[in-house]
């Protein structure tokens, strides 16, 4: 008769959250200090294949990287992605105040607009495009924390170390 194998709770205890945190390196692995010193910044300009309004949203978050001195380390194609999806997102909520919200189908009996799924899909891939971008201006802008900046999350400083 096997006696061997899986038994629950043998074994070493396993370490909370708290304790793994506390020691630093939660992967053990080597720490790689990325230094964006020599990366080339960000160009002024918004690429030719982005709408009016693209370009448009191009330039007023490259105005305000430009503000905070963040313009390198950032690649060009989540500008332009972020723009793109933004912008787009726009033109779908213009829709959808121009139209509503339900329209009629071919019968006539009411059915949600096309546009309002667009928007959703469109919010969140700007929403990603904008979170890889944030990434960078956190990593090497925000080292001081600032309390009254509601972007400057308690539980990000804990958790970062920070």
């Amino acid at each position: 008769m096997p006696s061997g194998g899986y038994r629950a709770g043998a074994g070493r205890p396993k370490k909370s959250a708290t304790e793994k945190v506390l020691e630093g390196n939660l992967g053990k692995r080597k720490i790689e200090v990325v230094d964006f010193s020599d990366a080339e910044e960000l160009p002024a300009t918004p690429a030719k294949w982005l709408s009016d309004k693209g370009k448009e949203m191009y330039k007023f978050v490259y105005e305000w990287l430009q503000k905070i001195g963040c313009l390198k380390g950032i690649l060009p194609c989540h500008l332009e992605e972020y723009a793109h999806c933004k912008s787009r997102w726009l033109e779908c909520e213009e829709q959808n105040s121009r139209i509503g919200l339900i329209v009629k189908d071919q019968h006539g009996n009411p059915a949600p607009s096309p546009f309002v799924g667009l928007a959703h899909n469109y919010l969140k891939q700007a929403n990603d495009a904008w979170a890889k971008i944030y990434a960078v201006v956190r990593e090497t802008k925000l080292k001081e924390w600032d309390d009254s900046n509601p972007n400057d999350d308690v539980m990000e400083k804990l958790l970062g170390g920070k």
